[in-house]
């Protein structure tokens, strides 16, 4: 029958009312359908899949999407649009809409689209519980849960039975409780208990937490029903009346039934007859499965990382083009082993959604790796004590500046029997990359002190300092080095050697005309040659067995490697020019260029500085070398200064001059020209009024020229750059100066002896503090027993390793250490840098600053991370990713 009339539209009110009660209905009606679908256990029926064979992985490639946000699905709650009332959804039941009422999202005015499964919801929901306890574990799993301050307030049972097993943990023996505000400490006296009959009993229930500087009490914190003391919650730490209260925990009823349940669960874990038995077993197979994946994928890890490959492809998808190193090597491995194919069986079956091959966990691998190496390293340095900090910077392919941080120490190993001395090393260990935000004095230091504290390690062990000769490094009133010493006047500055050696080199080239001319030719020279393809085939025709190399911009002492193709080979370059401005198939322009190239080399001014200058840089660049060496210490380095210095002074002479003519006579012979300077242009004279100071005669012979103007301006400027810029390593070798041979001491007066004794004493004690490192009036004893009973052929190193064999002569032990700790160059630093540019390039330029560094120490310290054993580590990360097993 048709309406008549129009109904009257209800009130905005009356309509709000009315939605806010259907959406109240809706929202029972879907916490009452959650809580009836987790009531329920999904039995799992598959035999297609548990028949299906192993190898059947790698012989079906599917395409998988391992990305980490693949498995928010899985996390994702049940949306009220899709929870319906089941009974409805069986019946095919669906809910009117009336015609005055909006579009509802309660869930009973929904129309159904989907039809959901109980058990579906229900693994989904079982699915969302297991993340979330896995989520805690991993949290908990970064925690050391050896200290009873990082336990979780609520312990659950898998938390708890791990605890049992691993049992109480101890301090070390070397450990020092900190003070109180009223001087007390906690002691290790507290750990015993002494009955009335005198002997004493070891309290093996109590734990301290280093965290809160408070004791526990082990078993009441895991198993008491109630909290009747602070040892079982918030811990204690009133150490004036400790020990009457230990004593009268231990008497009551609560600890005593708390020991009983920790021993009976200890006991019954150790026989394996808990009541949870069978699930305990299955839960060791799955972390022993787990453990075994995820020991392959450290492997991959620390493969790629020591190989500085990338991780990562254009895809996160297993079995797919382009999908990385990362998973290409998983894949492989699966080809071949049963428990990666077991791994990938159970991605592709959706047994698992936590796989362990995406980004995330590769981050925390990298890092985990990592912080073994860095923990190992700082443990060298703890037992070393001394050591000195070497840095420098650099920009990386996104133009921000990195810091290197590198520590030098002694490493003392011990021999393999008693009566073998013990291995002494120099180490120079990686620290990191940080980023620096100001490259001033001030904040370069800022961020040195900073990283320091962060690593716990003591500024006032520190002995030396070693950049390289940038001013806000080296400054004398704001520089690095001036603010540290500020700090810790025992932390000598020695610049680095070889960067000061190629200063050296660069002040020589600048020192005349006629060698800043020579090396624009050789430079002009290559970059003709190499501009063009043409040319370089027809160089490579000419010459044989050396090329063409440009200069360096920095390293002035690598230039040995452009001159020396000119050295042996001038004659061919000179042919391959010749034969340029010839043949009509080159360009004129290129063809003027060859012939005004040709004749700079057909000159026999140019040969004698080809000459010179390669017996300069061979012996420049062969000390530099020697400088960069790891072992090289000290006394080594003014040895070798002292050689080169000498080298030089000989070579400026009238003979050195004489070989340097007759080496360019034959190469002059060998281009076919005359071995005679080219005559000066003639100059014109400018009248000048009448002075006091007449001006120097001319030199008319082009040959007395050369040797005054260049050969001699060339070689002083080397011999006096020697002196002075390596004058602040000889003014603290100095100091040191009288332990490079301690088996000549015999021979010199002990006031002598005693006098270098007390000046070392001097440098080694605190401005500020007043503290010494050693005594100069013992070491002068000591040195005086030991230097008749050494080898003359004895090096400081071989010396400290036999004092530290004997036990005896400390103070000459410490001095070594010390000498042997202070750097020498930047090399390490450097070759760090090397390492840099190859992990973090343009396409990895995205890169976090945690897994550059992270990499970067894998990279560098991979014989570190070889020695590492993972095995202890690697369980607990294990056992806190294990999944729970299902038994229904």
């Amino acid at each position: 029958m048709p309406k008549l009339f129009k109904e009257k539209k209800s009130s905005g009110e009356v309509f709000r009312q009315r939605r806010a009660e259907k959406e109240k209905a809706g929202k029972r009606m879907s916490e009452a359908l959650k809580e009836y679908l987790t009531s329920h256990k999904r039995r799992k029926q598959d035999t297609t899949t548990a028949s299906e064979p192993v190898s059947n992985v790698a012989s079906e490639p599917v395409q998988i999407d391992i990305d980490e946000s693949s498995t928010s699905s899985f996390k994702k709650p049940i949306s009220v649009q899709e929870v319906v009332n089941v009974d409805d959804a069986n019946t095919g039941k669906i809910p009117e809409q009336q015609d005055d009422e909006q579009p509802s999202t309660s869930s009973h005015s929904v129309y159904l689209e989907k039809t959901i499964d109980p058990e579906e919801s229900n693994d989904e929901e079982e699915e969302r519980e297991e993340l979330q306890q896995e989520e805690q574990s991993t949290s908990l799993a970064i925690l050391d849960l050896s200290d009873p301050a990082n336990w979780p307030a609520v312990l659950t049972t898998s938390l708890r039975d791990s605890l049992v097993r691993k049992g109480p943990a101890k301090q070390k023996t070397n450990f020092i409780f900190p003070k109180d505000a009223a001087n007390r400490r906690f002691t290790k006296a507290n750990y015993k208990r002494r009955l009335p009959n005198g002997e004493e009993t070891v309290r093996n229930w109590l734990v301290y937490s280093v965290k809160l500087n408070k004791v526990f009490c082990f078993c009441c914190k895991l198993f008491a029903t109630k909290v009747t003391t602070s040892l079982t919650r918030g811990g204690y730490n009133d150490w004036k009346n400790l020990s009457q209260n230990l004593s009268i925990h231990e008497k009551s009823n609560s600890h005593l039934v708390a020991i009983r349940d920790w021993n009976e669960l200890s006991r019954r874990f150790g026989c394996g007859k808990t009541i949870d038995a069978a699930s305990q077993r299955l839960l060791a197979n799955e972390t022993q499965h787990w453990q075994d994946v995820v020991k392959r994928l450290i492997g991959i890890v620390k493969y790629l990382g020591r190989q500085c490959l990338a991780f990562r492809g254009s895809r996160d998808t297993l079995y797919s083009d382009n999908n990385g190193n990362y998973l290409q090597l998983v894949e492989m491995l699966a080809t071949f082993d049963t428990v990666m194919q077991e791994h990938l069986k159970r991605i592709k079956n959706k047994d698992i959604f936590q796989h362990y091959l995406g980004k995330d966990i590769q981050n925390e691998l990298i890092s985990l790796i990592a912080k073994e190496i860095t923990k190992h390293i700082l443990q060298l340095l703890k037992n070393a004590k001394y050591y000195s900090i070497i840095l420098d910077c650099t920009p990386d392919i996104t133009l921000i500046e990195q810091m290197t941080i590198i520590v030098r120490f002694v490493s003392i190993k011990e021999g393999e029997s008693r009566t073998a001395e013990p291995e002494i090393c120099i180490d120079e260990k990686f620290l990191g990359f940080i980023q620096i935000q100001s490259s001033t004095g001030e904040g370069l230091t800022e961020a040195i002190l900073s990283e320091l504290e962060k690593l716990k390690i003591p500024v006032g062990d520190m002995r030396g300092q070693g950049y390289d000769n940038g001013s806000n490094m080296k400054g004398k009133h704001q520089g690095v080095q001036k603010r540290i010493l500020d700090l810790n006047s025992r932390a000598f500055y020695i610049p680095c050697s070889a960067h000061t050696l190629n200063l050296v080199v660069n002040d020589a080239a600048m020192s005349c005309r006629d060698a800043a001319t020579f090396f624009s030719i050789v430079q002009k020279i290559y970059v003709f040659l190499s501009g063009s393809t043409v040319r370089w085939n027809v160089l490579k025709k000419h010459i044989g067995r050396l090329t063409l190399k440009p200069l360096s911009d920095t390293r002035w002492s690598s230039r040995i490697d452009a001159i020396r193709p000119f050295r042996f080979q001038v004659g061919e370059i000179f042919d391959a020019l010749s034969e340029i401005s010839r043949e009509n198939s080159h360009t004129a322009m290129a063809q003027s260029d060859a012939e005004s190239l040709s004749k700079e080399l057909n000159n026999f001014k140019f040969l004698c500085l080809i000459v010179l200058w390669y017996n300069i840089l061979n012996r420049i660049n062969f000390v530099s070398k020697l400088l960069q060496s790891r072992s090289m210490y000290l006394p080594d380095v003014i040895d070798i200064l002292e050689s080169t210095t000498n080298y030089l002074k000989n070579y400026r002479s009238d003979k050195g001059f004489e070989d340097l003519l007759e080496e360019a006579k034959d190469l002059s012979l060998e281009m076919e020209i005359d071995p005679v300077f080219p005559p000066f242009v003639r100059q014109t004279k400018k009248k000048r009024m009448f002075c006091y100071e007449a001006p120097d005669d001319p030199i008319c012979d082009p040959a007395k020229n050369f040797k005054i103007e260049c050969f001699y301006s060339i070689l002083d400027v080397c011999i006096n750059s020697l002196d002075e810029r390596f004058g602040q390593i000889k003014h603290h070798s100095k100091h040191f100066q009288f332990l490079y041979n301690i088996q000549k001491l015999k021979d010199v007066p002990r006031e002598a002896v005693m006098e270098y004794c007390i000046d070392l004493q001097n440098i080694l004690t605190d401005d500020k503090s007043g503290d010494a490192d050693l005594d100069g009036a013992q070491l002068c004893e000591e040195l005086t027993i030991l230097a008749p009973i050494l080898r003359p052929t004895m090096t400081p190193s071989q010396i400290l390793a036999y004092a530290l064999k004997n036990g005896f002569a400390p103070n000459v032990s410490i001095a070594l250490r010390i000498l042997l700790t202070l750097p020498i160059s930047v090399a390490s630093g450097e070759r760090s840098f090397s390492k840099l540019k190859l992990i973090k390039n343009y396409l990895r330029s995205s890169m976090s600053q945690e897994r550059l560094v992270g990499l970067a120490m894998i990279s560098i310290e991979n014989q570190i991370a070889k020695e590492i054993d993972f095995k202890t580590l690697l369980h607990d990360f294990v056992t806190a990713k294990a999944r729970r097993v299902k038994f229904l």
